[in-house]
């Protein structure tokens, strides 16, 4: 079966917005706006960068997991996505851009567990044994 372009497109953002997070990580603590902003959280600013940086490798990881149809992929993910969420939620003052995001997760974990999808997953395991 071919991969659904649907998981490619996914596949693919997910490890360049992983990378990218990477990067954005090594600069955010050489940002003053973006340490003031962590700063008015209940976590400190070492655990947000800790977050970010295990969220970059999480979302490069699971880039690798769609293409190559591995099913812990798509659960690690959202199962990230939920964890991460909380977190915000419990730790963060509450901005409109938290729907923007929450919308677009949404739409990608759609995608993930769509029947085209879980059999392109049952397949990448199937060839994995």
């Amino acid at each position: 079966m071919q991969r659904p372009t649907s998981l490619t497109v996914i596949g693919w953002i997910l490890i360049v917005f992983g990378v990218f997070g990477l990067l954005a990580t090594l600069m955010v603590t050489s940002n003053p706006v973006a340490t003031r902003m962590l700063e008015q959280s209940s976590i400190p600013v070492s655990v947000h960068v800790a977050i970010s940086a295990i969220g970059g490798l999480i979302s490069i990881a699971c880039g690798y997991g769609v293409l190559k149809g591995l099913g812990w992929s798509r659960l690690l993910y959202t199962a990230w996505i939920l964890i991460t969420a909380a977190v915000t939620l419990v730790s963060m003052p509450f901005t409109s851009f938290m729907i923007v995001g929450w919308l677009i997760q949404a739409v990608i974990i759609f995608f993930l567990f769509r029947p085209e999808a879980t059999e392109w997953f049952r397949q990448g395991e199937a060839t994995s044994i």
